[in-house]
């Protein structure tokens, strides 16, 4: 004799199986992994108040001023690329573990992409300068770059 009508004979012989990608999980979903016998043997309430229990374990998906998920295909592999941009909901701040080789080889990148983003501006600088100075007819060194075939 089963309390819950929505658990029909039909339903339980085949497996929920694996959720699809993005789709939330909800409290039936885990509830309908207990055997059927088990299943059947929880009066209303009992039901009721596991079903409360497994939707409060269950995490709340909190609104994302960005979500952006792609998919790369490969020829050998498939890659997927998420991106994510909301309100930090956490109840406590986690505690990074860096190992302290991992803090030096983060300083080295730090400073490395500082050298290098300096140098693009610079040289960007340069051949903006060195390209209106042209364009003005400017000639810092007279008579030293004469052009080809002269």
């Amino acid at each position: 004799m089963s309390h819950q009508p929505q658990f029909a004979a039909e339903k339980h012989r085949q497996s929920p199986g694996p959720q699809p990608v993005g789709r939330p999980l909800t409290p039936d979903h885990y509830l309908d992994q207990m055997t059927p016998s088990v299943r059947d043997s929880l009066t209303p309430d009992q039901w009721a108040e596991v079903s409360r229990v497994v939707n409060l374990a269950l995490p709340k998906p909190s609104p994302k001023l960005i979500d952006l998920r792609m998919d790369i295909d490969l020829l050998i592999s498939r890659y997927y690329i998420v991106i994510m941009v909301g309100k930090d909901r956490r109840r406590s701040a986690r505690p990074p573990v860096i190992s302290p080789v991992t803090r030096w080889v983060n300083w080295v990148a730090a400073v490395l992409l500082l050298l290098g983003f300096n140098l693009a501006v610079s040289v960007g600088l340069f051949l903006l300068a060195y390209l209106l100075k042209s364009a003005l007819g400017i000639n810092l060194l007279p008579g030293h770059f004469r052009g080809f075939g002269n």
